[in-house]
């Protein structure tokens, strides 16, 4: 009876370990079977996102075109509409303005920043003429004044709130600016150069 216990007792685990084996090895099988079927997944997930892919190929281009930077208010009444630079809030930068003017004269142009606060009360231009891409603008004492008084940063904003306006205004490269004739002089410079519009 003790040999036939032990038989059974035998036999018992022999088949309990072949049912662990079983177990373990389906488990195994089961774990391997989505790592092989990922492999078709991911030959699969490559093609739909390529597809999706052409379609927003197709939508760059509309997202990449930038719309040039338009000025505030281009044309608030309908009148005679011209852009013109003003000190933005900090007084550090010039931000292209939408304003009107009484008509596309170089002094509508001065009034219009006068009115804006980019230039002081008075500003006149004496004369003006353009050559190879070259505007110079000839102002009066006013302006010359109001640049020789003004720190660095008000003398800039000065100078190119008048520069970017009428290279804007008149399609020129550059303004070289006179003050009754002679070269625009502050307290450190002499502009006796065209001048670029900034960014």
């Amino acid at each position: 009876m003790s040999k036939r216990t032990k038989t059974v007792v035998a036999a018992v685990i022999v088949i309990i370990v072949l049912i662990a084996a079983a177990c373990i090895y389906g488990y195994m099988s089961g774990r391997q079977t989505p790592e092989q079927n990922g492999q078709p997944n991911q030959t699969v997930e490559p093609d739909t996102p390529n597809e999706q892919d052409t379609p927003d190929d197709q939508q760059t281009p509309d997202e990449t075109k930038e719309n040039p930077v338009q000025p505030e208010n281009p044309n608030p009444s309908g009148g005679e509409s011209v852009v013109v630079y003003v000190p933005d809030e900090q007084g550090e930068t010039l931000t292209p303005v939408g304003t009107d003017a009484v008509d596309d004269s170089d002094q509508a142009l001065v009034d219009a920043l006068i009115t804006a606060g980019s230039l002081p009360e008075g500003a006149a231009v004496q004369s003006s003429s353009t050559a190879d891409g070259v505007l110079t603008l000839d102002m009066n004492a006013v302006y010359g004044d109001a640049v020789r008084s003004s720190g660095t940063t008000g003398e800039s904003l000065l100078i190119y709130s008048l520069v970017n306006t009428f290279v804007q205004a008149r399609g020129v490269n550059s303004v070289l600016i006179t003050v009754d004739g002679a070269p625009l002089e502050s307290g450190h410079e002499i502009y006796d150069y065209p001048l670029e519009p900034t960014n």
